[in-house]
């Protein structure tokens, strides 16, 4: 079983720091439809309005169902239907090195990221993005993984997963690429009907929704989660996350 540190810092007129005793929420369900599933430490529960979510918490939607969860960096994150997503990373803090890190296993995820640096990972690739709207599908087509990027708001950047393929290709708003394993990247596309249609992700418009990606960069997340604006969460993987995705 993985290790995990959990780090709590408290800052106040005279720096201290404490090893919480438990697990500290990073984020809120806070809109469902459908059915959706959390995984955490071996166990599952369906998963509901107003339920804590934590890091290596994994997120499984089912047929005709989607989520949203919004995190304590006010990054908001749409799942899509028989999706399932793992929360591999995040650090919280009050400078840059805020980092969230997503990695999307199979389906569809729409992410308005916040105020932290954001990183999304599939089976094909790892986007960076930071202040971005970006839709991201992955899954299997004429038997080889891809990964669709569209761009809705700001850049994010894109390279290969795998370490043999070379280079990176920066998505724009109304740009989308597509990433196959084991390929050459090409350089991004202007997104279509059907591309931009997908990424509202079934709630309204591409920048509307049951939860707005307004709410990214609003700095609202902190008392929607009664988290304290003095504290800082970090919570580290100490060792390597290793996944095993069987694609069918």
């Amino acid at each position: 079983m993985k290790k995990t540190v959990f780090l709590w810092i408290v800052i106040c007129s005279v720096a201290s720091a404490t090893v919480a005793s438990g697990a500290e929420d990073i984020g809120k369900v806070v809109a469902l439809r459908g059915q959706a599933r959390i995984e955490r430490n071996k166990q599952e529960f369906a998963a509901k309005v107003q339920d804590g979510i934590l890091m290596i918490d994994t997120v499984e939607t089912k047929e005709m169902s989607k989520t949203k969860m919004l995190f304590i960096d006010d990054s908001v994150l749409t799942v899509g239907e028989k999706s399932r997503v793992v929360i591999k990373e995040f650090v919280y803090g009050k400078d840059d090195r805020s980092k969230a890190v997503f990695n999307l296993l199979d389906g569809k995820i729409r992410c308005a990221v916040g105020r932290s640096n954001s990183e999304v990972q599939t089976p094909t690739l790892v986007a960076a993005a930071r202040g971005t709207v970006i839709y991201f599908e992955t899954g299997i087509r004429d038997s080889v993984p891809y990964t669709t990027v569209v761009s809705i708001e700001g850049q994010v950047d894109v390279r290969s997963i795998d370490p043999t393929v070379s280079g990176t290709v920066t998505v724009t708003p109304g740009m989308m690429t597509t990433v196959l394993a084991g390929k050459a990247l090409t350089m991004p596309v202007k997104a279509g009907e059907e591309a931009l249609n997908n990424a509202t992700m079934g709630w309204g418009g591409v920048n509307s929704g049951m939860l707005t990606d307004s709410l990214a960069n609003a700095g609202i997340a902190a008392s929607m989660l009664n988290l304290n604006p003095q504290q800082s969460i970090v919570q580290i993987s100490t060792t390597p996350v290793t996944i095993g995705v069987v694609f069918p």
